[in-house]
Parts: C-alpha cells; sequence; structure tokens
C-alpha cells in the first residue's frame, strides 16, 4: 500500500477500535444499571436516551432524515433489538464482562446459520466447519460453570446473540433501500416504545447518578456508531473483524477494574478455541470476497 493508503487504512482502523471502546463503556454502564434496575428498564432508558441525543440532530437535519417506506420493517426491528438487548442486558447481570463478550462472538457464527436459511446464501462446508469449533469453543468456556450460572448467565446472552444475528439478516436485506439515520433512529424509538409498558410494570426510581448513566449510554449509542461509520468509510468491513478481538481485550480491564472479574481458565481455552477460528474465518471470507460488503449495525441500532 502506498502512504496514502496506509493512513486511509489505520485511520479506519483506529475509528473501529474507538468503537469498540465505546461498545465497553456501554457495557459497564448497562452491568452497573443492572445491579439494582431491572433488565427491562435498563433497555428502555437506554434507547429513550439515544432517542432522545440523536432527535436534535435529525430535527436540525431535515424532514428527509425521518423519511421511511417501510414502517413495519422498523417496527419488527425494534422487537427484536429490544429481544436481544434486554436479553444481553440480563446476562450481563450474572456474566463477568469477558464471559459475555466471548459468547457475543457466536453471532457471526450463528448469522451464517441464518443467512443459509433466509438470505438463501450458499455457506461453504469451510464455514460449517468453523461454526462448530466456535461452538466447541464456547461450551468449553461456559461448561464448568455449573448448571445454575449456565442457566441465569449463559442462556440470556446466547439468546441475546442469536437475536442480533437475526437484526443482521434484516439489516443485511433491507439497509441499502433504507437511509442509515432512519434505520438508527426507528430502530431506538421502537425498541423504546417496546420496552417502554413492561419497565413502567418493573419501574424502580433511578437514583441521580442512575439517570447519568443512562444518558452516557444514549449518547455511547451514537457515538458508537459515529465511530464505526467512520470506519467502515475507510475501510472495508472485512478488514475490521482482526481488530475485533481487542473487545476481549477491553472486557479483561473493564472487567477487573469495575467489577473485580477474574476469568478462569476455562474462559480463556474458550477464547483460544473461538477468537482464532472466527478470525481464520474473517480473513477467509476476505480472501474470497464473500464478506466484502457486509456491514455489522449490531452493536448500535
Amino acid at each position: 500500500m502506498g502512504r496514502a493508503a496506509n493512513r486511509r487504512y489505520f485511520c479506519g482502523v483506529l475509528w473501529f477500535v474507538l468503537s469498540l471502546a465505546a461498545c465497553q463503556i456501554n457495557d459497564v454502564a448497562m452491568k452497573i444499571l443492572s445491579i439494582r434496575l431491572d433488565p427491562i428498564q435498563t433497555t428502555f432508558l437506554r434507547f429513550i436516551c439515544a432517542v432522545l441525543v440523536l432527535l436534535p440532530f435529525l430535527v436540525a437535519a431535515g424532514p428527509a432524515s425521518f423519511r421511511t417506506t417501510r414502517p413495519l420493517l422498523h417496527l419488527f426491528r425494534g422487537g427484536t433489538l429490544f429481544a436481544a438487548t434486554a436479553c444481553w442486558c440480563a446476562g450481563l447481570r450474572h456474566a463477568a464482562m469477558p464471559m459475555a463478550v466471548l459468547i457475543g462472538f457466536s453471532m457471526p457464527l450463528i448469522l451464517l446459520v441464518f443467512a443459509r436459511i433466509f438470505l438463501k446464501e450458499r455457506v461453504s462446508t469451510w464455514r460449517w466447519a468453523a461454526t462448530a469449533i466456535g461452538f466447541c469453543g464456547i461450551a468449553i468456556a461456559v461448561g464448568p460453570a455449573g448448571p445454575t450460572a449456565f442457566r441465569w448467565a449463559t442462556v440470556p446472552l446466547l439468546l441475546s446473540a442469536t437475536f442480533f444475528a437475526a437484526l443482521d439478516v434484516l439489516n443485511r436485506r433491507y439497509a441499502r433501500e433504507e437511509s442509515l439515520w432512519a434505520m438508527i433512529f426507528y430502530g431506538s424509538l421502537w425498541t423504546a416504545i417496546f420496552s417502554a409498558w413492561p419497565a413502567i410494570g418493573r419501574w424502580v426510581p433511578p437514583s441521580t447518578f442512575e439517570w447519568l448513566l443512562a444518558i452516557l449510554l444514549g449518547v455511547g449509542a451514537n457515538v458508537l456508531l459515529y465511530c464505526l461509520i467512520r470506519a467502515l468509510r475507510l475501510i472495508e468491513a472485512s478488514a475490521t473483524a482482526p481488530y475485533r478481538n481487542v473487545e476481549f481485550l477491553f472486557s479483561l480491564l473493564t472487567g477487573y477494574i469495575f467489577f473485580g472479574e477474574v476469568v478462569g481458565q476455562s474462559t480463556m481455552l474458550g477464547a483460544a478455541i473461538v477468537i482464532p477460528v472466527t478470525l481464520a474465518l474473517a480473513c477467509h471470507e476476505a480472501r474470497s470476497g464473500g464478506g466484502a460488503e457486509t456491514e455489522h449495525f449490531h452493536s448500535c441500532c
């Protein structure tokens, strides 16, 4: 690569790593909120704050920012995002941060199955093998934790990864037909609406500190998106995959600093299987051209 291409690449990588840092900050805030608040109330606070933070910018940009041709699509996306985020928040209550991130690595593997079923995409033998090995790594990571820990931490996180994979299928199918800002705004709006009624039934008045965390979540969701968009404008989505492993390192750091979490040998062994398999799958897709145009919005939509 020439100097200009190198600069473009490294700037893109920097923006992507910043998006992972924003994601970890959001996870820390959600985990702290979930200590006292119900996961559904935390989900509602996150997305209503995201809507309120984003709304002034869209109003300033004009009516075109709100235009959509598929209102029912956004309603369905909102329901799926609500389920994914509520499950993720519930899992964070009981799981260590690195464990949650590691299980999140199963999302691209689940996506392969959904892409074959719903998008009729061809899934090679290599992809199925990578998927099977990846799930074996996750099973090793969570296996020794015991039945209670498995039931209350692992299952919600796996459900969350499944819902996020379904959301990626929707985004991949319709992202080019809808404006990005419409997908972000209506996704957050409908998620807030879906979570509002059940949140009222579980409502605990947030403290001033918890309101500040909720606002941080709303700002963080939009900052995450901004960094991700900047990254994907400079480099291909497949080029970001090797650097996603940085998120696991971030989770080790934040888990230890904020919650005193020290991961066990089984988690590290599972990571030693899942991360290389995910990385190898991404590199294989990049070489074959199968992943060049895939853009993932699950972290921020």
